[in-house]
């Protein structure tokens, strides 16, 4: 039996990207969802606060980078390249929660687990589009 008759690997982007956007909404920290402490943060100080939207941004982009695929395969490096941003945006948002946060991370709520397991299922999703070969067209 062959796995990948069974599983498309594209799914991984996809639920990769779905974590993300659904971690914002779910308990991360201090029981507040990312979602409770943007709206928290904008009544205090503005500047600071759209780095609670990262994930919801992240996911977004990386949703629409994966759609690409299922609309045309040979977008492939295009939406590797756009996954690539979308995760850029989180690492940013990672190195900078962390170490504000270092003192609760052993109290740390479901939506920071997601978040993290959407964003290695998308690196996966990546390593697995940058390996596989596209097949020859026959005829040319």
């Amino acid at each position: 039996m062959n796995i990948k008759s069974i599983f498309d690997y594209r799914l991984l982007g996809l639920t990769g990207s779905i974590l993300l956007i659904i971690s914002q909404f779910f308990s991360w920290f201090s029981g507040y969802s990312l979602m409770e402490r943007y709206i928290i943060a904008t009544s205090v100080d503005i500047s600071n606060a759209f780095l609670y939207l990262f994930p919801l941004i992240s996911g977004s982009i990386c949703l629409i980078a994966t759609l690409l695929i299922y609309f045309k395969l040979e977008y492939r490096i295009n939406s590797v390249i756009v996954n690539f941003v979308g995760f850029g945006f989180f690492l940013i948002f990672i190195f900078e929660l962390i170490p504000q946060e270092i003192d609760y991370i052993t109290s740390a709520g479901i939506g920071f687990y997601m978040s993290i397991t959407g964003a290695i299922l998308i690196f996966f999703h990546n390593l697995n589009i940058l390996l596989t070969r596209e097949k020859s067209k026959e005829g040319s």
